[in-house]
């Protein structure tokens, strides 16, 4: 091999490297993340002058429910594998609630990546500022196909639940992630949320984005090529 093919070489292998998803598993207990959400969801709503969430179990049960499904089956969306809803959801745990919304997101590593996903988007912005006192999030993880990392959070009010004891921001610390290794990323069409608001007796209205959609990526392909020839 000359040195020009081993400089491109060493250039295809290290783009395609960075490009590699991520197939470590960020968080093996609930304990290692949902301070840090908690935190970082009343800091958002703390900017805005809005009162703090706590965490409740049945929320959180809801939340881990969806999350491991979307894994297992690999997809993202409100509606689970067998066709559930996030009202069907949160009842049939037990949650006995006012209004419930959801935000879900799949290919972000962290935290503060998914967090910060959501806040660039309106509809997942909107839920996390919205009028909820009770929070559950959570996360799961997969080894298999390119997407390996699924997040959820509902998000709830109601007269009759109550916040899980010592679920309050201010017990986790600040949020930091800055032991956390982010050394890979990911491409654009694998980082994608969605959000759903619910009211009793309302539907549940859906709204997704991606950073770059796939046909962005289909007519830059195709830009490219022609350039080439």
């Amino acid at each position: 091999m000359n040195l020009v093919s081993a400089f491109i070489f060493s250039i295809v292998f290290t783009a395609s490297a960075d490009k590699a998803p991520r197939r470590l598993q960020t968080y093996k207990q609930t304990s290692e993340y949902i301070g840090l959400m908690l935190v970082r969801v009343n800091l958002e709503r703390e900017a805005q002058r809005l009162p703090p969430l706590c965490i409740n179990t049945e929320l959180q049960q809801a939340a881990q429910r969806h999350s491991n499904d979307q894994a297992m089956h690999n997809f993202m969306g409100h509606k689970g594998s067998s066709g559930s809803t996030l009202s069907e959801r949160v009842t049939d745990i037990g949650y006995d609630w006012d209004s419930v919304a959801e935000n879900v997101a799949m290919g972000q590593v962290n935290v503060d990546e998914v967090m910060d996903g959501w806040m660039n988007s309106e509809g997942h912005r909107n839920n996390i500022l919205g009028d909820y006192t009770m929070l559950g999030a959570a996360y799961a993880f997969t080894s298999n196909g390119q997407t390996h990392h699924f997040w959820t959070q509902n998000f709830g009010r109601s007269d009759t639940e109550k916040c899980d004891d010592g679920s309050v921001s201010s017990n986790f610390g600040t949020s930091s992630n800055s032991s956390i290794e982010q050394t890979e990323t990911f491409f654009a069409s694998n980082d994608k949320v969605m959000s759903a608001p619910a009211l009793r007796n309302s539907p549940i209205n859906s709204a997704s984005s991606t950073i770059f959609p796939t046909s962005f990526v289909h007519v830059m392909l195709i830009v490219f090529l022609h350039w080439c020839r």
